[in-house]
């Protein structure tokens, strides 16, 4: 017998300004990688994650993190690399913490 699932349709996402976005952290909706965005315009942008700096061309599509959820593998790698006196991982966990708890 056949199951009368309904299809999942994806959200709409709002594709302002990824200026706006410089500062917090997002997760890009193509991968769902999620960093904080260092600098981003119509051309090209680039993001710190845990792992180190992503880049790319184009206009970046992405979100702000706004739900614990979204960030729990990003929250951990952070911890792991908090002792690393070469990475901003206490840092990067704070303005984490901070965004998230600014979105209850």
């Amino acid at each position: 017998m056949m199951s009368a699932r309904s299809a999942a349709t994806p959200a709409l996402r709002p594709m302002g300004d990824p200026a706006h976005l410089v500062g917090q952290w997002v997760r890009v909706y193509d991968d769902g990688t999620v960093g904080l965005l260092l600098e981003a315009d119509d051309t090209s942008w680039s993001m710190r994650t845990p792992t180190g700096i992503r880049s790319g061309r184009g206009r970046l599509a992405a979100e702000p993190v706004t739900r614990k959820e979204q960030s729990g593998p990003t929250r951990r790698r952070l911890r792991a690399v908090m002792d690393d006196p070469g990475l901003p991982g206490t840092e990067d966990l704070d303005l984490l913490d901070l965004q998230l708890a600014a979105h209850p």
